[in-house]
């Protein structure tokens, strides 16, 4: 029986404390980097794939290199060398209580550069995670600790930099000032889009969504196309698609401040001048995930999810619904202001629909309700079955999409398909943590070391999701729903040299090799010259070895050996010589 229509009727349990963020002096700090345009390519909580951005990555004018200094005095308190996320990254503590981070470096100042190395061969390690003592690397502002690059998971060349204050937090630093970008340009409003919501089985249900476009009156000022009313249903909510842009730069930034008022009276705010990491996913309740998942743009949802968090909405009225009874007019205004001040505004009317004419949600009688706050679990048959943790969803879901695909998973004869495919919902339903899929499948004794869960496509390609067989069954996470399958890989990884084997290199530093593999992916690598360990430096399936770094020298004959592994466990080796 339906209940009575409340898009949100819990309280968030995952919910944060509210938290202002220290506010900082912006004559502490100086600028990261010298001899640059002064150009920004993203700014801060823009949002990406499951992730706020944690800060702003100034731009490099396109090559790596450019000195990168201490913003204020302090010491160096962490170092960071790694093949993905910041790459080569320091972080860098001041007497303040701050902690200045810098990311995608290409070389760190020397003394930290020997440390790094001393260090990287002491752990046997390609990457490493140190924390440094205060008085191991002091810096004072203004002082060179680096050079730009373009290391780890980054697409080109720039820096990436964030201030943390004293709880941990990451900081917007537009909004409190300590950088003034050249931005005198408004925020862009792309459409509007309006869903209707109602409540079955005390689980939200919503409508399609219905889209208008939007056009711009002027420099501040957004119109809907349509001239009319738009249509509504007694409950809903919108949802705002922006972006905003910054003088002489062609790159999209993300939303700082976004308020609705409904006649005239704000029932929501959204602003984000900083937070913990330990919310820099629920982005996917801050937006419209469906939308998100597809656009460049911000896909503002102005209303809070039951299981999202309150922390970034200063205010927020009946959690950000629409409520409009049949007949009655109301006028509807968003006012979206970018991290430096400059502000857009689009106004319309809304007009209730007829009672009949309202959306009214359906879910089918079998079909099982997972509750967000609830642990939920259940299976398809013996095969298949789910665990969802309370916390993992946003809000409470009919488990309709649940059973036995009728996709064939395909691979070619590398990997070998040891299941049929099982669906759990839909890929557009985000997840705040991971489910646990279980799969209780015999598997062949010579096959389950390299037994792995795969997620298949529409058209039944499979892609490595993890987990490891045991007991006659893998439990594998993930946090997307889709569609899933077992399979095995038992083809090794291909290590190709970018060398003839005894090639000569004593006029050269780098020797390399290309590292692929079929399926599961390089998840480890490790080399060694004479009998040596020495780290590699890995990118874009590249391995490249420093042999001047590692003082490999004396014009002979030396051997060099490279084993890798994929995720499956497969291993393979090469080894060989070449002269230096």
């Amino acid at each position: 029986m339906r209940r009575g229509i409340l898009f949100i009727a819990l309280l968030a349990t995952l919910s944060a404390t509210k938290l202002s963020a220290q506010k900082l002096d912006a004559s502490y700090y100086d600028f990261p980097l010298r001899n640059v345009a002064g150009y920004y390519s993203a700014n801060f909580a823009e949002m990406r794939p499951n992730h706020f951005h944690s800060g702003i990555d100034f731009k490099t004018d396109g090559v790596e290199g450019k000195v990168v200094v201490a913003v204020a005095d302090g010491y160096v308190s962490r170092v960071l060398y790694s093949n993905s996320g910041y790459g080569l990254a320091l972080y860098v503590t001041h007497p303040n209580g701050t902690t200045s981070v810098y990311g995608h470096l290409s070389k760190f100042r020397k003394d930290i550069a020997d440390f790094v190395f001393a260090e990287r061969h002491r752990q046997k390690r390609s990457r490493i995670d140190v924390e440094c003592k205060p008085d191991q690397f002091k810096v004072k502002r203004g002082e060179q600790i680096a050079l730009s690059g373009n290391t780890g998971s980054s697409m080109g060349p720039h820096l990436h930099f964030e201030i943390r204050d004293n709880a941990g937090r990451t900081i917007n630093l537009f909004s409190q000032g300590i950088y003034k970008p050249k931005d005198d340009i408004s925020p862009y409003i792309m459409k509007v889009h309006y869903i209707e919501v109602d409540s079955v089985r005390g689980v939200p249900c919503h409508s399609r969504r219905s889209t208008y476009a939007v056009h711009k009156a002027d420099d501040h000022t957004y119109r809907t196309a349509q001239k009319t009313p738009i249509k509504v249903g007694r409950t809903g909510y919108f949802v705002v698609e922006t972006s905003d842009r910054k003088n002489d730069c062609a790159n999209t930034y993300g939303v700082y401040n976004l308020k609705a008022n409904l006649d005239g009276k704000t029932i929501y705010e959204y602003r984000n001048d900083g937070f913990p990491f330990t919310l820099s996913r629920y982005c996917n309740a801050v937006a419209y995930y469906p939308i998100q998942i597809n656009t460049r743009n911000e896909a503002m949802l102005i209303a809070m999810r039951e299981g999202g968090t309150d922390y970034f909405y200063p205010k927020i009225i009946d959690k950000g619904v629409v409520r409009c009874k049949a007949g009655e007019k109301r006028q509807m205004e968003f006012v979206i202001t970018d991290d430096c001040a400059n502000t857009s505004t689009l106004s319309f009317e809304i007009e209730g629909k007829p009672d009949s004419d309202c959306f009214k949600g359906e879910i089918s009688a079998d079909a099982p309700i997972v509750l967000h706050n609830h642990d939920f679990a259940a299976k398809v048959d013996d095969t298949f079955s789910v665990v969802i943790p309370k916390g993992a969803l946003y809000e409470s879901i009919a488990l309709e999409n649940f059973h036995k695909s009728e996709i064939v998973p395909k691979a070619d004869s590398t990997v070998k398909i040891l299941s049929a495919a099982y669906t759990i919902h839909d890929d557009g339903t985000p997840l705040q943590n991971s489910v646990a899929l279980i799969f209780s499948v015999p598997v062949a004794k010579e096959l389950q070391p390299y037994t792995t869960m795969a997620s298949v496509s529409s058209s039944g390609r499979v892609y490595n999701s993890g987990g490891n067989y045991k007991h006659n069954r893998l439990v594998g996470r993930t946090r997307t729903f889709g569609t899933y399958c077992l399979v095995a890989d038992t083809t090794p990884p291909t290590i190709r040299p970018q060398f003839e084997d005894g090639a000569d290199f004593t006029k050269r530093d780098y020797i390399s090799f290309r590292l692929s593999d079929n399926f599961a992916g390089v998840s480890s690598y490790s080399a060694s010259i004479d009998g040596k360990w020495v780290p590699i430096h890995y990118k874009g399936g590249r391995a490249i070895i420093n042999l001047r770094e590692e003082g490999i020298k004396g014009n002979k004959s030396h051997k060099i050996e490279i084993t890798i592994r994929d995720s499956c466990g497969n291993r393979a080796k090469w080894d060989g010589t070449f002269k230096r």
